[in-house]
């Protein structure tokens, strides 16, 4: 900021009032309010958004090829054992075994390893992405192009799924495959999840209260209402369509066959593929025709489009002093979510599936228990923090601490052949357990950081946070794969679990120290210095 907009803040703290009566001007009460419909509209976007595909079906379609080729190289090893020292003829690798090798010849390494590695470059590409072009969604309707794009890739690849066969032995296509839907995946998500407070500064409640003179105070306590209500009931939505084609997948395969021979079995994997991307479709159309556009500013004459996502991310920055709450939270999710996104990758999208021998319809069981768990977690979590009027950040930092407890347990494997997620009643444990205590913790930490910023930067910083959620999905994975690399075959698949409860543990203690009153009030401070040095530009204009 130029010293011409330097603006003195205890000068901003005494002339701003919480109970003068809210302006309309500084509320954009012209804008479009938000139809009924279009607020549906974008509830069955996420419902359609779900991620059954990529994080369901797919993982496990690409995790089953590259078993097969990891069981491949497991006979081919054991062939080389002396008879005395040769595992019984029949066994596979993992699962008390040493740990699945993948790859060809001596050119061969963990599985468990790929699978972190492979989400490690996703993540990173979706980071360069948004570093890149991200900033630009404040601009025009760049956001909502970047959303459509980023579906329409997505879904697209859903139905490539659908041909690919899990014995053809194509599993480095396939596994790049994963990566790109990954990529197109999370992108959606970023700006599916940066408009959302924008739908709740101009829903028919707020604008209520302002024609009614509403105070300042009034005003604001009514949009963080209705940003907690839209990001908790997408979320909800979202469970819900992860529930429904896992439903109907299961319940025709059994009703077809109570007993599903193995080339039933695998053909649940495509049968997979092609509901997620009819489902998505279907629930993505409706979004963008109903959408109010409600475009940003021109972009500003001198802008790089391919650098604006760094010039944004400096920007977001320099804002770290006069908004330090905001900035703390956004490090201590980092953190946290690098801890727990690695840890969750390995239990869903390998000891889980190796657990089961890559039984898909077991998977799907699995995958709907957790479903309909997470819409259940939704639901209780806002209640109780409807009955008992708790604050956001303590309905999060309660889903965030079982959720740490839960994926801590894991470290318990590496010192238990019984025990740490071994057995199948802790799988069944793990998914309804994921499903009630971390699914709010998707719409919690969205509605905490819309508390935490200025409406106006909604773009800039919810693309910083995808940034920064993106670099803990990738560094997480990465620094696992590097620890799974080296470690003694028998103690890959569960040390990844003692760096990642250490990384979630730091997360959670520096989220604990935000205040939410306060970063509130440092919102209320820059938006006034914000509108006073805009009144005095305008007023050099008109001078001139």
């Amino acid at each position: 900021m130029s010293d011409e907009k330097k603006v003195d803040r205890s000068t901003v703290e005494e002339e701003y009032n919480p109970d003068a009566i809210a302006s309309p001007e500084k509320y954009m009460r012209s804008v479009a309010v938000v139809s009924i419909y279009e607020l549906w509209s974008y509830y069955l976007f996420y419902n359609g958004d779900n991620g059954g595909g990529p994080n369901g079906g797919f993982a496990g379609l690409v995790g089953n090829m590259q078993n097969i080729n990891a069981n491949d190289n497991w006979v081919a090893y054991n062939a080389t054992l002396k008879p005395e020292d040769a595992y019984p003829a029949g066994s596979t690798c993992g699962n008390g075994n040493p740990a699945c090798m993948i790859g060809y010849g001596n050119n061969q390494i963990p599985q468990i390893a790929l699978s972190l590695l492979q989400s490690a470059v996703s993540q990173f590409c979706v980071a360069v992405i948004l570093i890149t072009l991200g900033g630009l969604g404040d601009y025009k309707t760049y956001g909502r192009t970047f959303l459509f794009w980023s579906s329409l890739v997505s879904i697209a690849l859903h139905f490539v799924f659908v041909g690919i066969n899990v014995h053809s032995g194509q599993w480095i296509l396939a596994t790049v495959l994963l990566m790109i839907c990954n990529i197109s995946y999370q992108m959606s998500l970023s700006f599916f999840f940066a408009a959302f407070p924008r739908l709740a500064a101009h829903m028919p409640t707020v604008y209520e209260k302002i024609d009614a003179g509403c105070t300042v105070r009034e005003v604001d306590e009514e949009i963080a209402i209705q940003r907690g209500r839209i990001s908790m009931i997408s979320t909800y939505w979202s469970n819900i369509g992860w529930a429904v084609p896992l439903l109907l997948n299961v319940g025709v395969i059994y009703a077809l066959n109570p007993n599903p021979d193995v080339s039933q079995v695998d053909f649940t994997f495509n049968a997979n593929a092609l509901l997620f991307g009819i489902y998505w479709l279907v629930f993505a159309i409706p979004y963008f025709i109903l959408d109010k556009k409600r475009p940003g500013p021109e972009i500003p004459a001198g802008v790089n489009v391919y650098t604006e996502g760094l010039v944004q991310a400096r920007e977001a920055l320099k804002l770290a002093k006069k908004l330090p709450n905001a900035w703390w939270y956004i490090v201590g999710f980092f953190l946290f979510c690098d801890g727990t996104n690695s840890s969750n990758l390995i239990l869903g999208n390998y000891l889980q599936p190796q657990y089961v021998s890559y039984n898909i319809l077991q998977n799907n069981l699995f995958s709907l228990a957790q479903a309909v768990a997470s819409m259940a977690g939704c639901i209780i979590f806002w209640k109780i923090q409807l009955w008992f009027k708790l604050e956001t950040k303590t309905m999060l930092q309660t889903s965030n601490l079982l959720t740490l407890l839960l994926f801590a347990w894991g470290i318990v494997g590496l010192f238990s052949k019984t025990m740490g997620y071994r057995s199948l009643g802790e799988f069944w444990f793990y998914n309804i357990a994921v499903g009630l205590w971390s699914a709010p913790f998707w719409a919690l930490q969205n509605t905490y950081l819309s508390e935490l910023i200025p409406g106006k930067k909604a773009y800039l910083f919810f693309g910083l946070f995808g940034i920064m959620n993106k670099c803990s999905a990738f560094m997480g994975p990465l620094v696992n794969f590097i620890i799974a690399t080296l470690a003694p075959s028998q103690d890959a698949d569960y040390i990844g679990f003692i760096p990642c409860t250490v990384m979630a543990l730091i997360g959670f203690i520096i989220i604990q120290r935000t205040d939410p009153v306060k970063g509130r009030a440092d919102v209320l401070v820059y938006e006034q210095a914000e509108a006073e040095y805009e009144e005095q530009q305008l007023g050099r204009k008109a001078v001139a």
